[in-house]
This record gives C-alpha cells, sequence and structure tokens, in this order.
C-alpha cells in the first residue's frame, strides 16, 4: 500500500496543452485530439509528460542509487538537477531512462491507456494517450536525444550510428567513440564495408580501445592495404591490436608490410617488426620533387628496413614472418648492417641472410635462435661490445655444421631445435666470440672450414650428443 500511495499515475490529460484545460468537459476529447495532432505536438505532449514523471524519477533514483555498495552517498544525476538541465545532459538521460524502467516495474509509476486501464510493463509498444507515443518511442527519442548531445561536435560521426541506436547500453559506447579521432572511426567503418554496427558497435571495448590507438593515417594505410582482409586484423584482438598501434608509427610501414602483416602470429613478433629502422626521406624527396616543379609533401615521407628486406629475400620474407620474434630481432639487426657494406660485401651479405633462411631457418626453434646470437642476458654480457655473432657468422657456422660428419640433416632435424641442444649451442658460441676475440677468425666465411675440419667450436655439441 505504502508503494501505491506514492505512485503517479499518467493519465491522457498529464500531457494537455494549458488550453486544452480550458475547454468545456465535452469539447476536451476534441481539442486533446488537436493537441495530440502532429509530430511536433505529440513531441511536446511527450516532454510535459515526461515532466510530470521527472520528481518521481528523482525519488526513485535517491532510492535505488543513492548509495553505494559500501553505504557511501552516490553521485545522482537526477535529484537536485532542474529538469531543463537534465533533457540536456546524456548521462543524466541515461540514468533518467534506467529509472524510468525501475519505476515502471516496481509501480512507482503507472502509465494508463485508452481505455482506462493501465499499461503493464511488458507492453512496451503499447500507445499511451498523454502523449501520443509508445513507451518504446520515448525512449528512443531519448537515446537519440543522448546520442546527439555525446556526438555534437562529430556529426558526420552521429550519421553514421543514428539508425542503429535503440538500446541506452549503448550510450557508453558513444562516449568511447567521441573520444577517438574522426579519422579513424571513418577509417575502421570503412574497413568493415561500411557495416557501422559491426565495426562500432558490436566490438568488444577491449578491441575499440586498442583499434583508437592506431594512428588514423596508419589505420588508412592498413585498410588500404590489407583490402578485404582488415576484418581479419580487427578480429586478432586488443593485445595484438595494441602491438600494431605501438610498433606500426607510420604508414609506409603497413603499406610496405601489406597482407604479410597477418603471417605475424603474435604482439611479440609484430612489435619485433616495428623496432625495425625507418628512415626519413622527405627531404630528398622534396628535392626531387622540386626539381620537377611539384609541390613539397605536406606531410614527412619514410622508407622502411620492411621494404629493404623484403628486396633482400624475396619469397623468403614472409616465411621469415612466421617465425619467432628473436629471429625478427636478428634479421632487423642485419638490414641495419647491411646499409653499413659496400657494395661487394653486401651483395655477399644479401645471399647468405637468404641462403639462411632457405637452408637452416626452418629447423631453428625460439631457443636455438637465442643460442646461435647469444642473445639471452647474462649470455650477451659477456660478450665484448662489437663482437655478438652476426647473421654471416652464424650461417657459415651452420654451414659447417650441415657439412660435417656425425652431423648433417640428421642433426639438424633432431638436436639443434631442442631446449639441451641449444644449451650447448650457446657454450659453443661463446668459444667462437673468443676466438674471434683473440682474432683466430679472419673472415667469416673461414667459420665453415673451422667447424667442419676440427673440434675448435663443437665439443659441447660432442659431449651433449654422446649422451643422448
Amino acid at each position: 500500500m505504502g508503494e501505491n500511495a506514492d505512485r503517479i499515475t499518467i493519465d491522457p490529460s498529464h500531457g494537455d496543452s494549458s488550453w486544452v484545460g480550458t475547454m468545456p468537459g465535452f469539447l476536451r476529447g476534441p481539442a486533446r485530439k488537436l493537441d495530440s495532432t502532429g509530430g511536433r505536438n505529440r513531441d511536446r505532449r511527450m516532454v510535459r509528460t515526461v515532466q510530470m514523471l521527472y520528481p518521481t524519477l528523482c525519488r526513485v533514483e535517491r532510492e535505488k542509487h543513492g548509495t553505494t555498495a559500501d553505504g557511501a552517498p552516490a553521485r545522482l544525476r537526477l535529484d537536485g538537477v532542474p529538469f531543463d538541465r537534465a533533457v540536456n545532459d546524456a548521462r543524466a538521460i541515461e540514468r533518467g531512462l534506467a529509472v524510468f524502467d525501475q519505476a515502471w516495474t516496481s509501480g512507482a509509476i503507472a502509465l494508463r491507456a485508452a481505455n482506462g486501464k493501465l499499461i503493464p510493463p511488458t507492453k512496451g509498444k503499447a500507445v499511451v494517450p498523454a502523449c501520443g507515443y509508445s513507451v518504446d518511442h520515448v525512449k528512443r527519442y531519448f537515446i537519440d536525444r543522448a546520442a546527439r548531445i555525446i556526438l555534437r561536435r562529430m556529426p558526420d560521426i552521429y550519421d553514421l550510428v543514428a539508425g542503429e541506436l535503440q538500446d541506452p547500453a549503448l550510450l557508453p559506447r558513444l562516449r568511447r567513440i567521441a573520444s577517438i579521432p574522426p579519422a579513424a572511426i571513418s577509417e575502421i567503418v570503412r574497413g568493415f564495408d561500411g557495416q557501422v554496427r559491426k565495426a562500432l558497435l558490436d566490438t568488444d571495448d577491449a578491441t575499440l580501445e586498442a583499434m583508437a590507438r592506431i594512428h588514423p593515417r596508419v589505420l588508412k594505410a592498413l585498410r588500404t592495404a590489407l583490402g578485404p582482409d582488415f576484418s581479419r586484423l580487427m578480429a586478432a584482438g586488443p593485445d595484438y591490436l595494441s602491438a600494431v598501434g605501438e610498433a606500426l608509427t607510420v604508414p609506409e610501414q603497413a603499406s610496405d608490410l601489406g597482407k604479410s602483416l597477418l603471417l605475424l602470429q603474435t604482439p611479440e613478433a609484430v612489435r619485433a617488426i616495428g623496432a625495425w629502422d625507418i628512415h626519413d626521406v622527405t627531404e630528398e624527396v622534396n628535392a626531387e620533387r622540386k626539381k620537377k616543379g611539384m609541390p613539397a609533401l605536406r606531410v614527412p615521407t619514410y622508407k622502411t628496413d620492411i621494404r629493404a628486406l623484403q628486396g633482400v629475400l624475396g619469397p623468403e620474407f614472409d616465411h621469415l614472418l612466421e617465425f619467432p620474434p628473436v629471429l625478427l630481432d636478428v634479421f632487423g639487426q642485419g638490414a641495419r648492417e647491411l646499409r653499413a657494406l659496400d657494395v661487394a660485401p653486401r651483395t655477399a651479405r644479401v645471399e647468405q641472410m637468404t641462403f639462411f633462411c632457405q637452408r637452416y631457418m626452418s629447423y631453428l626453434s625460439e631457443a636455438s635462435v637465442t643460442a646461435l646470437f647469444l642473445l639471452k642476458p647474462h649470455d650477451r654480457a659477456k660478450v665484448p661490445d662489437g663482437l655478438e655473432p652476426n647473421i654471416a657468422e652464424v650461417f657459415f657456422i651452420l654451414e659447417g655444421l650441415w657439412g660435417k660428419k656425425g652431423y648433417g640433416r640428421k642433426f639438424f632435424e633432431e638436436t639443434i631445435g631442442t631446449e639441451e641442444g641449444a644449451r650447448a649451442i650457446a657454450l659453443m658460441m661463446h668459444d667462437f666470440v673468443g676466438l674471434k676475440q683473440r682474432g683466430s677468425i679472419k673472415t667469416a666465411s673461414d667459420l665453415t672450414q673451422i667447424v667442419g675440419n676440427s673440434d675448435l667450436l663443437d665439443s659441447h655439441i660432442l659431449k651433449y650428443m654422446a649422451k643422448k
């Protein structure tokens, strides 16, 4: 009984304009009908009806949302806020929609139908004579109003999502969208072939957050390069997308990688590729453009070691991307070393890097790569600066092991990729660094003969193999 005593029942008269009330009783029905004619009049009746409900909504908010879980006072969005201000505040509208459902369900609010009966909360499509609209229509009106407020600085984005807004639960998502650069949103939607709901509303929060951190120009380059496969990137998960946002800082990285990006299996692999060098060539490009009478570029342009290694490795490049990040780190360093070489040594190094991929890469595990290049911190700490193993040296060591009696294919298939084998290889590589430091190795190519014709470097492997 206490609940009903506080209940407000919305009758048809609650939406009336003031002039309707001045009509004699027998004319009020026709006057009310005239007052409800046209969308603008019904909208006014709707606002008056909601304003009539507002004090009850404030009371229910105090009851339902007045304290936090630990009993502390909670921030109220409606109570104490004038109605005119509340309907122009997206968060207040969102709270009002939630509180209305609670109030209607609990009986704090009742809505009377044209036949005089009360409309049950399950009948959201029933028309409420007080405003001439259904409850569902009124909710959509206020959801749309909140959306316009949230996206007031992004009208084009509002136009994209307006047709999808049926649920107040989407309003927090709109606030997140409002914080994303419009150019990024546009690229995301285009990447999903214009499917706004799939791109912006159905995507989970973590994924959208990760996408938002990708620079819009990089995002555009990704969309262009990946084409129909762009949605596969978006489905890769927030950790992967976060790595893309961190690692790919210029659009040329995305353009040069193209669909090869999807071969990178882990966020760590993406970060490894992103660490490869990029080179600002804006001045050189603009100098050439000036000679041709062309205007200067308005944004920087870059060359990447991604493109350089694609040229070096050819079809082996994509094969490389499928391997652990440590090997990608090695090749990033290899590309850096290439630039310092003269033409003849550079040509030879390119050949060595290519053969490394073609002949040996498939046999290597993360552990064996880490061992061959002494990448573990405690191993690297023992190596004097400038004496770290490079790709050429490791290639010739592998050549020696491949051709050595008792090793060959069997060693590569059964031993080199194991954890125990990797430990033996690391010890071998420390011996190699010692020989290098003493000047016993003149050129990298000498290593094939040293490994193949002596036991200077493979004693640790022999001990390991003897235990098997």
